[in-house]
């Protein structure tokens, strides 16, 4: 036998305890491999724990956030949130940042998972780091248009009612919300065949034809309604007079639409549905239109103000009448956001600037479709001069639309909500800022409507960003 022979003998001979040594030597780092992974897994969940307490953490510190807070004052609330959570036994909580803006609120936290199988290596901890921020909602100011419609089929459907439940709803999301109500403004338009800007704003009126600015209806409405069947009173503001009978309501202040006045000028609408404040194009008295100066007036527009109470007595008081101008509607909710009338309502401090610090916010409501007056012999719009017949009421609607676009390319949201199977729900939609902004109801459900666009604005405001 060789000796060759003879060592590969010997090796065979003693096979099983090589096969020990390879199997050692192969099982520790498949062992430490297994061991580093359990702790990885420990290190991770350990991380989402500090992640998720450190996202409550900052959220409810930017819920109680407000202008110029001092940051001990910050770390208060986020080491309370955190010592709840009990991740500052060992965790390393930074300093609060506030954005320069203050439009964001971030937090850095960190901590070490101690190992198990790893000190084997002498790792004795995987080290976690994370980073959490939110939007400030106390500082982000909202400005937001409630358009309604309270034409006369508002009442005669059973609409109405269920409306101002609703809407009165919608104002309470905010009222009651600590960190919003200081920094919510809301304006309430009442719309129909006109829209009312109230005794309050005479000088925005020219006038037109030879006819007076400000009719005498409206400075002595008991020299024209002169029947004992009329009840003279006046609207919340004080100053805006009312003649209603035991059926019908006749509020003064209402106007002819821009657009209404343009194409009787110049026979087609051109600046007409802009957001032009009165000093650069004032507006006609809607008596200026004699055919016009019988349709049923809704009552005054409220511009954007935080006095909830006021809003919600504004509500209460609304009255149902008159057909459906849904161009008014819209151009008159623009008037209470934009820019261009800051200062013109009576509130030197809004409508605010737009920044990334403000949101606009128009929620359109109506129950039904363009509803425009072309007969001559009776009621007639102006907006219908030159197309005296239905097809006028495609010309009002093209120009709501316009209006629409041109809010949303202003970055003023739109959310629409179309309130009987009778209403125009294609154009409807289309001026919302996406489908995902327009809504459906009935009286049954209008409430719930109403409270989903209110959570949904809410929700904005009071976000995780990161």
């Amino acid at each position: 036998m060789t000796r060759r022979s003879s060592f590969l003998s010997r090796l065979i001979e003693n096979r099983d305890g090589a096969v020990a040594i390879v199997v050692i030597l192969v099982a520790v780092p498949m062992l430490l491999a297994v061991g580093a992974s359990i702790d990885y897994i420990r290190a991770y969940n350990g991380r989402t724990d500090l992640q998720s307490a450190a996202d409550s953490a900052v959220l409810a510190a930017a819920a109680k956030y407000k202008s110029g807070m001092p940051q001990a004052t910050i770390s208060k609330t986020i080491d309370a949130f955190l010592s709840a959570n009990g991740k500052l036994e060992t965790a390393v909580v930074g300093e609060p940042e506030v954005a320069s803006d203050e439009s964001e609120l971030c937090l850095d936290v960190s901590d070490a998972v101690p190992t198990t199988f790893m000190k084997v290596a002498n790792i004795q901890s995987v080290p976690i780091a994370i980073r959490s921020c939110a939007a400030l909602p106390g500082v982000k100011q909202l400005e937001i248009a409630l358009v309604l419609d309270v034409s006369s089929s508002m009442i005669e459907e059973n609409r109405f009612t269920p409306m101002q439940t609703a809407v009165a709803s919608f104002l309470q999301a905010f009222s009651s919300n600590a960190s919003l109500v200081d920094k919510t403004k809301i304006s309430i338009v009442p719309f129909s065949s006109r829209v009312n800007f109230g005794m309050a704003h005479t000088d925005w009126l020219k006038s037109y034809n030879g006819a007076a600015a400000v009719p005498k209806r409206w400075t002595d409405p008991k020299s024209v309604y002169t029947s004992s069947s009329y009840t003279l009173s006046y609207w919340i503001d004080g100053v805006t007079p009312l003649m209603s009978t035991s059926k019908n309501y006749y509020w003064m202040g209402c106007i002819e639409p821009r657009a209404d006045v343009e194409v009787k000028d110049t026979g087609a609408i051109d600046d007409g549905m802009s957001d032009a404040p009165p000093a650069t194009s004032a507006f006609v008295a809607m008596d200026a239109n004699p055919k016009s100066g019988t349709s049923f007036c809704p009552p005054p527009v409220t511009p954007l103000t935080g006095d909830f109470a006021y809003l919600k007595k504004v509500v209460t008081n609304l009255t149902s009448e008159g057909s459906t101008r849904l161009d008014a509607g819209v151009v008159a909710g623009w008037y209470t956001l934009s820019p261009k009338w800051k200062g013109v309502w009576g509130d030197e401090t809004s409508p605010a600037e737009i920044s990334d610090s403000v949101r606009k916010v128009m929620v359109f409501m109506t129950d039904g479709e363009m509803n425009t007056k072309y007969d001559p012999n009776g009621k007639f719009d102006w907006i219908c001069s030159q197309t005296q017949s239905p097809t006028c009421n495609t010309v009002a609607t093209s120009a709501m639309q316009a209006a629409c676009t041109a809010m949303k390319k202003s970055d003023i949201e739109i959310y629409t909500l179309s309130y009987s199977a009778d209403a125009d729900v294609v154009n409807i939609r289309n001026c919302a800022t996406n489908g995902a902004h327009f809504f459906t109801a009935s009286p049954a459900t209008i409430k719930t409507v109403y409270e989903t666009i209110a959570a949904a604005i809410r929700g904005d405001t009071l976000r995780l960003t990161q």
